[in-house]
């Protein structure tokens, strides 16, 4: 190779040295109007949440195994407030935990029933089957007005909702009312628990060595009560009935909470309120919580679809008003941006990735856009 040779290799690869670098560098320079656009935004979204954080008004519903905690965010005199209150009665932690007896039976076996010679289920179902008798020894100890917490609103509509569904079962006339509702409750928890320890004792750790629960559990969880005079005494309807009961306390609670919010607070407030419902994801759909607050919420169908939310992945107030600033600030921002352009603007400021409807029309070109129900195919 000539020296001339070397020389021109070598200004090339100087070149190509320069050339990557001023890529690089243009590539940086364009990439970081994003990242700034991103602290522009994320200093908005901090203004924003300052703002709800001192005026609201903001409700942040908080999962909890007792029926949910509830902090109103507002302002009150001038100055910003919080209140936090758990307006859930005991009786709906009492009620659901025994309706879950049967699943934390199944969670003792569960993970062996595929094998039948692994008996590994027997210590954990023995230990749990002496939390249920301690449960169902403890039911005499509980006080209706500060155990359950049943007052008589919540006593009037439990004989209501109790009614309903064990008309259900057996198409009999309401037999529940103001004397009796408190007694058939705890009969119902006492019989669900009872049944569940009398299953273990004579069903399941009676089982030969070689044999899986699996079997005898699914029939039990299947019988139906051969007592005419009890026609409700089944699993599924003993499980039906603590969940009512559950969902009547929870409802009642929630429901009183939000009318003695709403009074506190003016007609205008109320119709400015945002509702942040936290939830996992195995609940977020068809959500209690949510589902009794949006009753009492203005205008409910623009609650709905503005101002009532359920999120995952969230853990306290602080990061509740994050999000929803988050949000607020998406919603003003596409309002200005895309005026005209109704799809995307609720694109831009709701769940839906704004490249998602642009991916579906370049990976499937031969779709075209539905504002309504998205792309549909053509013929």
């Amino acid at each position: 190779m000539t020296d001339s040779t070397e020389q021109q290799d070598n200004w090339y690869q100087q070149i190509s040295v320069v050339d990557a670098s001023l890529n690089a560098q243009a590539i940086a320079n364009i990439v970081k109007i994003d990242s700034e656009m991103l602290v522009n935004m994320n200093e908005l979204q901090v203004l924003t949440q300052r703002d709800l954080t001192q005026f609201g008004p903001v409700i942040v519903a908080q999962f909890t195994p007792g029926g949910g905690k509830f902090t109103l965010v507002h302002c009150e005199y001038g100055k910003p407030s919080r209140i936090t209150v758990e307006p859930v009665a005991n009786l709906f932690a009492i009620a659901k935990s025994i309706a879950h007896t049967p699943l934390g039976i199944y969670g003792c076996f569960g993970a062996y029933s595929t094998n039948p010679l692994n008996q590994g289920w027997r210590s954990p179902l023995t230990d749990y089957r002496n939390v249920i008798e301690n449960g169902l020894m403890s039911l005499p100890d509980i006080e209706v007005k500060d155990g359950y917490q049943i007052d008589e609103s919540l006593a009037a509509l439990l004989v209501s909702r109790l009614n309903q569904v064990t008309g259900q079962f057996d198409g009999a006339a309401p037999v529940l009312n103001h004397d009796n509702v408190l007694s058939h409750i705890q009969q119902v928890f006492h019989t669900l628990l009872s049944a569940s320890i009398d299953f273990i004792d004579t069903q399941a750790l009676t089982l030969e060595r070689n044999q899986s629960p699996a079997r005898v559990f699914q029939q039990w969880c299947a019988q139906t009560s051969d007592d005419d005079n009890a026609p409700d005494d089944t699993v599924y309807k003993l499980i039906t009935q603590c969940q009512v009961i559950a969902a009547t306390a929870q409802a009642y609670g929630i429901t009183s909470m939000m009318k003695t919010w709403r009074k506190a607070l003016t007609a205008e407030q109320w119709q400015k309120l945002y509702a942040v419902v936290e939830g996992e994801w195995v609940t977020r759909e068809s959500n209690s919580i949510a589902q009794c607050m949006l009753p009492e919420m203005a205008e409910k169908q623009a609650a709905l679809n503005q101002h009532l939310m359920i999120v995952t992945n969230l853990e306290g107030v602080s990061a509740a008003l994050k999000f929803l600033a988050r949000i607020l600030e998406d919603r003003a921002a596409a309002a200005m941006i895309l005026t005209e352009q109704t799809q995307d603007r609720e694109h831009l400021s709701g769940q839906t990735d704004l490249l998602g409807p642009v991916m579906q029309r370049v990976l499937c070109p031969y779709q075209i856009p539905n504002n309504n129900d998205g792309p549909v195919l053509t013929n």
